[in-house]
């Protein structure tokens, strides 16, 4: 009796350790690298890579990503204060391939939204929220500014925020 009574103990307390997974830290798993500026264009806007013609954007290498998923992050534009950076024009994220001008995957904002990703990418022809992120390929932050306005050295940053089967925020990476 005492045997059927600990093997019961035994078999709830076991259950109970391998009821849920807890999401691993972004940070372990994914990393963006240093950015490089450039100008949003036309056909930028029109594949949705950019919000505005004009626009100051970041491209950032993803030198790692292990198990991240499209639905496993959500990016942030913060200023040196750690507010969300409001930008004055429309903006936007893209996951990019290394080649080609059609996202993976993207999401926009209107005019003082705010570059704080509020859900997931809308993604793209052959992908789902469950494909990769791979370091084949980048993200675009576009900062909702144009390149006359931006002014560099402010100490705006870009994070990643964990969400799926992930948790946290990645270390910030500065924007020029």
């Amino acid at each position: 009796m005492i045997s059927v009574v600990l093997a019961a103990v035994l078999y709830v307390a076991i259950s109970g350790l391998d009821s849920g997974v807890s999401p691993r830290p972004i940070g372990t798993a994914f990393a963006v690298g240093n950015p490089t500026s450039g100008t949003c264009w036309a056909a930028g806007v029109t594949n949705h890579v950019c919000g505005a013609a004009g626009n100051m954007i970041f491209n950032l290498s993803i030198p790692e990503s292990s198990g991240v998923t499209l639905a496993d992050v959500l990016f942030e534009v913060r200023t040196s204060a750690g507010s969300v950076f409001m930008n004055t024009l429309a903006a936007g994220f893209a996951i990019m391939p290394m080649t080609g001008v059609v996202p993976v995957a993207y999401y926009s904002f209107v005019a003082g939204a705010g570059l704080a990703m509020a859900s997931t990418f809308t993604v793209g022809a052959g992908y789902s929220p469950s494909s990769a992120i791979t370091t084949t390929m980048f993200v675009l932050v576009d900062t909702g500014v144009s390149t006359g306005s931006w002014f560099p050295s402010q100490g705006n940053y870009v994070v990643a925020l964990g969400t799926g089967h992930f948790s946290g925020v990645t270390v910030a990476q500065t924007l020029p």
